[in-house]
Formats: C-alpha cells, sequence, structure tokens
C-alpha cells in the first residue's frame, strides 16, 4: 500500500478484497454458534490503510471499507444492523488513524519498532475498540433484547481488539515493509521449515484435538515456545505471520466444539478464554519481535562500523577516540551552560569528598540560586531566562580555578566544589561572583534587567559521611540568604 504506483482507487479496491476476505474468514471461522465472534479481523485492513495512506485518500479507504462490511455481512444479519457495523467499525478505523496520525506527525509512520507496538497495542486495547465495543453492544441488543449489554461490550472489546492486535501488524510488516534476507542465510530455508511443520502441526494437533485426547492435547502453552522461536529468528515478519496462523485455528478448532477451550462453561465463557490466550501470545510475539528487531539493527550497525574499522583501522581509531571525548563530554555537560551537567558535578563532587575523607583535605561547598527567576521568565518570557542563565554561568566561569569544579544543578540553581578551600577562600570568591553578576545588567526590549544572586557555602566537616551532608549544609546557607533578602551570602561555619 505504500508504493506510489497504486492509486487512491487501487487502494480501495485492495481495501474492499482484503476486508470481505478477512470478513468471510471471521464469519466462517471465529463465529460461535450463538453469534459470539472470537475476534474480528476485518478492521485491521482499514486500518492498516489509513496508517500507510495520506489524508487526503481516507474518505475513500473508509467508504472501500464500509462496502466491503455490507458485501461481507449480507445474509448472516439484517440490513439496519449491517448498516450499524459499518459505521461503528469505520467509526473504529477512523479513531486509531487520527490518534496515529497524531503520534507520527512530524516523521510519518516508518516502521513497526517497540513504540509502534506499545502505542497501536494501547489504542487498540484501552481507547479505540471499547468505544467501539459500545456501539456494537447496541446493535447487538437491539436486534436481541435478551443480551447482556455490557457481557456483549466486552465481548466486542476483546474481540476487536485482538483482531487489531493480530492482524494490524501482520499487514504493517507484511506489505509495509520490505521482506527480510533471512532466507538467503545458509540453514534458515530449512530452519523456517522445521518451524513450520512444528507450527502448523501443533496448532491442529492442539486447537482441533477432540475432548477424548490425551491430556497434554489439551495445553496451549506448549505452542509458546514455537512462537518464542519464530520471533527470535524470524523476526517481526515470523511473530506476525505465527500469531495469525495460532489465531485463525484456535478460533476455527473452537467454534467446530474442539479444542483445550471447550468445556461445560457457556459459549461466552468459552471465547473469554480464547480472546485471553490469544492476547497473550499477541503481546509475547508482538514483544519479542519489536524487540529482537531493534536489537538486530544495533547489531548490524555494530557490524558496519567493524568493517569500516577493518578497512581503515588507524584513521578510524583516532575518529571514533575523538567521538568517544565527544559523546562523554556532551554527557557530561549542561547543554544550555556548557559546565558541568547534575550528573558530572555530583560525580566529580563525590571523587572530592572521597580524597577529603582519604586523606584529610579539606573543601567547601559554594551553591548560588539567580534572584526572582520565575519573574524573569513569567515577564520576559524563556527566552530571556536562558540569557540570563548563561550569562550567570559565564560569571561562574571566570572565578573559578582549575582545580574547582562549577556545575548547573537544576533550572537557575549552580554550585561550586572548591577543593582545598577554606570557608574564609570560599567566602572571598563567592563575594567576587556576587559582586560580578550584580553588574550584569540584561537590555529586554524596552526594559532592563538586573542579575543578583544569593549564595551559600559550607564547608567539609570531619564525620561527613557524604558529599550531600556538606551540600544539604550550603544549601540550609542559601536559603538563609534568600529569606535575609537575596543578593547576599550566607556562610554556615563550624
Amino acid at each position: 500500500m505504500t508504493n506510489t504506483a497504486w492509486s487512491p482507487a487501487g487502494k480501495a479496491g485492495l481495501v474492499f478484497i482484503g476486508y470481505f476476505l478477512l470478513g468471510q474468514a471471521a464469519i466462517h471461522l471465529t463465529i460461535m454458534p450463538e453469534g459470539i465472534v472470537t475476534f474480528w479481523p476485518p478492521n485491521a485492513v482499514v486500518v492498516t490503510a489509513l496508517i500507510l495512506s495520506p489524508l487526503r485518500h481516507w474518505w475513500l479507504l473508509i467508504v472501500a471499507g464500509m462496502a466491503a462490511e455490507f458485501a461481507a455481512d449480507i445474509g448472516h444479519f439484517p440490513l439496519w444492523q449491517i448498516a450499524g457495523f459499518a459505521l461503528v467499525n469505520a467509526g473504529e478505523a477512523s479513531l486509531v488513524g487520527a490518534i496515529v496520525r497524531w503520534l507520527y506527525r512530524k516523521r510519518g509512520y516508518r516502521l513497526f519498532t517497540v513504540r509502534a507496538a506499545l502505542s497501536l497495542g494501547t489504542i487498540f486495547l484501552f481507547v479505540a475498540t471499547p468505544l467501539a465495543a459500545l456501539g456494537g453492544a447496541a446493535l447487538y441488543q437491539a436486534g436481541d433484547p435478551s443480551i447482556e449489554f455490557w457481557s456483549f461490550w466486552r465481548l466486542w472489546w476483546f474481540g476487536d481488539a485482538i483482531g487489531l492486535l493480530i492482524v494490524t501488524p501482520a499487514l504493517l510488516v507484511w506489505f509495509g515493509e520490505s521482506l527480510p534476507s533471512v532466507l538467503s542465510e545458509r540453514g534458515r530455508a530449512m530452519e523456517l521449515g522445521v518451524l513450520s511443520l512444528l507450527f502448523l502441526g501443533g496448532c491442529g494437533l492442539i486447537f482441533f484435538a477432540p475432548g477424548d485426547w490425551p491430556l497434554w492435547n489439551k495445553s496451549p502453552v506448549l505452542l509458546l515456545p514455537l512462537l518464542v522461536w519464530a520471533a527470535v529468528r524470524f523476526g517481526l515478519h515470523g511473530a506476525t505471520a505465527s500469531v495469525l496462523i495460532m489465531g485463525f485455528t484456535a478460533a476455527a478448532g473452537t467454534t467446530s466444539g474442539l479444542g483445550p477451550f471447550l468445556g461445560s462453561d457457556t459459549q461466552a465463557e468459552v471465547v473469554i478464554r480464547v480472546q485471553d490466550y490469544l492476547l497473550t501470545a499477541v503481546i509475547l510475539a508482538l514483544s519479542l519481535g519489536t524487540s529482537f528487531r531493534q536489537w538486530s539493527w544495533a547489531v548490524a550497525d555494530l557490524r558496519h562500523e567493524r568493517e569500516q574499522l577493518e578497512q581503515r583501522v588507524a584513521e578510524r581509531t583516532r575518529e571514533l577516540h575523538q567521538q568517544k571525548q565527544e559523546a562523554e563530554q556532551q554527557a557530561l555537560t549542561d547543554e544550555l551552560t556548557a559546565l558541568n551537567n547534575r550528573r558530572a558535578f555530583f560525580q566529580y563532587a563525590h571523587n572530592i569528598h572521597d580524597q577529603a575523607a582519604r586523606y584529610g583535605r579539606g573543601y567547601s561547598v559554594m551553591i548560588l540560586d539567580i534572584d526572582n527567576f520565575k519573574q524573569v521568565n513569567d515577564r520576559f518570557g524563556h527566552h530571556s531566562g536562558d540569557i540570563a542563565i548563561r550569562r550567570v554561568a559565564d560569571a561562574i566561569r571566570a572565578i573559578s580555578r582549575a582545580s574547582d569544579v562549577p556545575g548547573r544543578i537544576g533550572g537557575e540553581e549552580f554550585a561550586i566544589c572548591l577543593p582545598a578551600t577554606s570557608l574564609d577562600e570560599a567566602g572571598i570568591l563567592a563575594d567576587r561572583l556576587r559582586h560580578s553578576i550584580s553588574e550584569i545588567h540584561l537590555s529586554l526590549g524596552e526594559a532592563t534587567l538586573q542579575l543578583t544572586v544569593s549564595l551559600g557555602i559550607a564547608q567539609y566537616r570531619e564525620g561527613d559521611t557524604s558529599f550531600e551532608d556538606i551540600l544539604k549544609r550550603a544549601d540550609n546557607a542559601l536559603y538563609m540568604a534568600k529569606t535575609q533578602g537575596r543578593n547576599r551570602l550566607v556562610i554556615l561555619g563550624e
């Protein structure tokens, strides 16, 4: 459907055919004798088409899905009920398409990743289908007043959700993406054949087992290791195909009166058991498939990098070393101020504290906060607030010595760890910094803003078990400076 060779009418034709065929399959394979649907897959065709198509084509695709609903249901339900089902399903698909379009509004949907699985799963299971189920249950009850509304609401909800979860990922992966090259690898074709035989045979033995067969045939959990095998070795293509086969064979066996889910319970309770099993299976398959897909991408990237390194060892080694240094520096640097970020500051400060505790080297901690910073943001905007933060950072950098560790530890809050520095020395530095910042005047339009800061200082004491002990005292000193009128320094001594 992503192929540009397909015209809007061609896409609509594909939607009609796919919806009709899946609708017929669902009617003949997934509906219990009482009319309860195990899961309803046709909506996935419209949903997939909406996700992969531009907005201007949606109306035609939705109309094609509604027409296919009439064609598939005619003779099975009254016309008024078919019309209601078509509207409910069209609304469900449109809601899913609209939410997905909003979630991927910046770059558009591209590949089925972990993010796609989580977002689509949440939309399918907790947003679109429970809302659509309200309309579906109302239509069923209107046709048969003896139907209990909330019981059918739950069945419709899970039936639609499981249909979307099983079929939509399969369509997105098999028709929206290129096929993987796993079969070109030595031994993969044979492995796929063995897995296919085991999986198809297992589904047949378990889901079509008569009630008097051995007990192990009543254990559908035995298929889950094969599902894991398909997801791990053949990625999302294997996972989605396996879940699709499992879903239809489980539903077909159950509607035929066979398999592990039957018992003395009502048909509604049997369907609920099938739905719970299929929901578990599809969540397992999609989780493994997307996780291993992204893991394989990471492995492929590493392999590509290794091949480049083998070709240009010396050059690439230097480049990688430089990239590593830049990445480490970026990870430890505050983007706005180019000072140490909170993580880096605490990392260095803990090292200084450990040395002080081991060798008896004292140190001091200065913490400062821009006065009335919220008013700066509120009055002049966040851009002006960023300018103020950068100017304060420049002043801190100007007074910091080579051994000092300055950092931005909060929005407008900074700290400086001062190794081998007494309270008096720290106080001199702090007063110089306070005076330097008070001379900063920002021209913001017609207004001029004078910056001031409040500062607190504390010193390492014997018995302090962590750097946080000193920082807390410095923070208390800062609080005292704030309460005493701002633009001042408070030193918390012994």
